[in-house]
């Protein structure tokens, strides 16, 4: 099929669901790559579980993902200097989200706080400490795929209304935490807040940052988990 029958049938499917269609066959590629990174975002998440559920090399997932992402990601930069700052590492919207993204850390932090002080939890360990500074970055990647990579160009593209965007990007979150329903009930409810506020201000430091810190805290005082001893025996 040629560049032009392509662009055509493209743009008679947005006008059947009553969205913008491209004007030009650059905006036709663009979308093309758009669905193939959202497709490989789907497939990461996808095989998180296989890794860690079913093969229990977590360790080897997380490097993978690092290494295969930020390879991509370098190349994007290398081709469009922008396009990390289109994705929303910039500047622009980091005060009201850092604002909004405090207020919602706080609640869930003062939460667990509770929690673990009624199930005699609230211990601090040494090894949280390089989790803290480590965690963040693992926290950014994972924002970084699901805002940046799959709700950014749903949204922009108008190829579904941003309140199921939201809810996509919840329950995909939700998923690649499964089977644990208290881990994905929690990346549910950050999912869908965080979407909210990505969509409003288009900022990810604030973001993978407390995606971070809140994933620290809520592994040890409310599942119970070390993250370092599952990452090391491969659990």
């Amino acid at each position: 099929m040629d560049g032009e029958m392509c662009l055509i049938l493209v743009k008679a499917a947005c006008k059947a669901v009553g969205r913008a269609a491209p004007h030009s066959r650059d905006d036709v590629v663009k979308n093309k790559i758009a669905i193939w990174e959202i497709v490989a975002v789907v497939l990461t998440a996808l095989l998180h579980p296989v890794f860690v559920e079913i093969l229990h090399q977590r360790a080897i997932f997380i490097i993978l993902a690092l290494l295969g992402w930020l390879s991509y990601l370098a190349i994007r930069c290398w081709r469009h200097k922008n396009a990390l700052a289109a994705l929303g590492l910039r500047k622009e919207g980091y005060r009201p989200t850092l604002i909004a993204t405090s207020v919602f850390g706080v609640i869930a932090f003062a939460a667990m706080v509770k929690i673990a002080i009624a199930h005699h939890r609230l211990l601090f360990r040494w090894e949280m400490l390089p989790l803290l500074f480590l965690y963040p970055v693992w926290g950014m990647l994972q924002q970084l795929l699901v805002q940046g990579i799959f709700v950014k160009p749903l949204s922009d593209h108008g190829f579904l209304p941003n309140i199921v965007v939201a809810l996509a990007a919840s329950v995909l979150f939700a998923a690649v935490h499964m089977p644990d329903l208290r881990l994905a009930g929690a990346t549910f409810l950050m999912g869908a807040v965080f979407t909210v506020l990505y969509l409003r201000w288009r900022n990810l430091w604030p973001l993978g940052v407390c995606h971070g810190w809140l994933g620290v805290f809520y592994y040890y005082w409310i599942l119970e988990r070390n993250p370092w001893a599952e990452i090391f025996r491969g659990g």
